[in-house]
């Protein structure tokens, strides 16, 4: 069943009712019902000492009516249930995979529990699937790595701690060719004609995702090894070893679309008697945009 919300007494006028709150230590804080304050003409207060927070009657708190600063009275009923001082610091506080983007979840924008007028907000990037948000004079683990942030103004440890990119996917080689993983054949309108991309959504082309953690960088990469004539496109988070051949990555979405020049044998058997035989024949670069090579043979 729900909690039932604390019931308070109608008390006299020369009376107050005051929140009876107090911080119990470094991670978490104890709330009590209202108080009823016993003494006419009490105060409530709200006093910070070593961080923690008190909240109550000044003569239960206080009985020699002494109240060190930082200290907040007043004195109508429950006048005391503020954040205090006004300006403390709020951060988000929360773990764990909800706490990866929390541009969408204001309950996790929370006061910090223990009170440093120069304290900071923190997010640690724990791993893909953890992040940890919170205050730096209140829970920051006393490790913490180099993925680590730490910023001072209200709600600024907001960042997005995993992010994705996509790259193009594919594979192309002599016993299983695949033309649409070198070029696309018919561009999209919006790409320059001296700019040709490969085709990023047919049966052979697919998308991979690199998920990236803040402070760290992925890529996307094209490999070629024209002497076994295999072309890969992928996510460097899936990325093999490449001994031999030429490896190329870049940065951004689908930054490894470019269309891969194809380089064909370049002869003629009747100036060389090779030609006809195809051994050891001399190459050439294609032009941009060609899709293939050619043998042609007249009787």
């Amino acid at each position: 069943m729900p909690a039932t919300p604390p019931k308070i007494r109608s008390v006299p006028p020369d009376r107050v009712s005051s929140w009876k709150w107090r911080s119990v230590s470094r991670r978490a804080t104890s709330v009590s019902p209202p108080e009823e304050c016993q003494q006419t003409g009490d105060e409530c207060v709200t006093s910070i000492s070593a961080g923690l927070t008190r909240r109550g009657c000044l003569a239960r708190l206080y009985p020699n009516g002494y109240c060190a600063a930082p200290c907040d009275r007043c004195n109508t009923s429950l006048c005391n249930r503020h954040v205090y001082p006004a300006d403390r610091l709020r951060c988000y506080q929360c773990s764990g995979s909800d706490c990866i983007d929390v541009a969408s979840r204001p309950q996790y924008l929370l006061p910090c529990p223990v009170y440093q007028e120069d304290d900071r907000c923190y997010t640690n990037v724990v791993h893909l699937s953890n992040t940890l948000r919170g205050c730096e004079h209140t829970n920051l683990p006393t490790t913490c790595p180099h993925v680590c942030l730490k910023c001072n103004y209200n709600g600024c440890n907001a960042e997005k701690t995993v992010t994705e990119l996509r790259c193009l996917q594919c594979t192309h080689n002599r016993l299983a060719p695949n033309p649409d993983c070198l070029r696309d054949q018919d561009p999209p309108a919006a790409v320059a004609e001296d700019q040709p991309k490969c085709s990023l959504s047919n049966s052979t082309v697919t998308h991979c995702v690199n998920k990236v953690m803040y402070g760290h960088r992925e890529n996307c990469f094209s490999y070629r090894n024209t002497q076994t004539e295999v072309l890969q496109r992928g996510c460097s988070t899936a990325m093999g070893f490449y001994p031999t051949g030429e490896l190329t990555e870049c940065h951004g979405e689908f930054c490894n679309a470019d269309c891969q020049d194809i380089v064909c044998a370049a002869c003629n058997s009747t100036a060389n008697p090779g030609c006809r035989a195809g051994r050891n024949l001399p190459t050439e670069k294609c032009a941009a945009g060609t899709t293939a090579c050619y043998s042609c043979e007249q009787g």
